[in-house]
């Protein structure tokens, strides 16, 4: 997360993340991401507003950990974790 940002617990199965809005500015973490399990799927509304909502099934979900492991660290290619 960006310096002086926390994740906020809405429930067990839903986070409000600070974010920044590429597009339309503001300061580091004035806009927020839902991220939200809904059944099988992983369910990031990019407004908290339900106006732009990205569904990830079980493969998207994690590929996108995948992803996100390896541009941060402390996970090889395949995910698997190092060292």
């Amino acid at each position: 997360m960006t310096e002086n940002a926390t994740a906020r617990a809405s429930g067990e199965t839903s986070w409000t993340i600070p974010v920044t809005c590429a597009l339309r500015g503001g300061p580091r973490g004035f806009a927020a991401v839902m991220v939200e399990q809904s059944g099988e799927e992983i369910v990031l509304d990019a407004q908290v507003t339900g106006g732009c909502m990205i569904v990830l099934d079980e493969a998207g979900a994690t590929a996108l950990f995948d992803i996100l492991g390896t541009w941060l660290g402390g996970r090889d290619d395949l995910g698997v974790e190092v060292g």
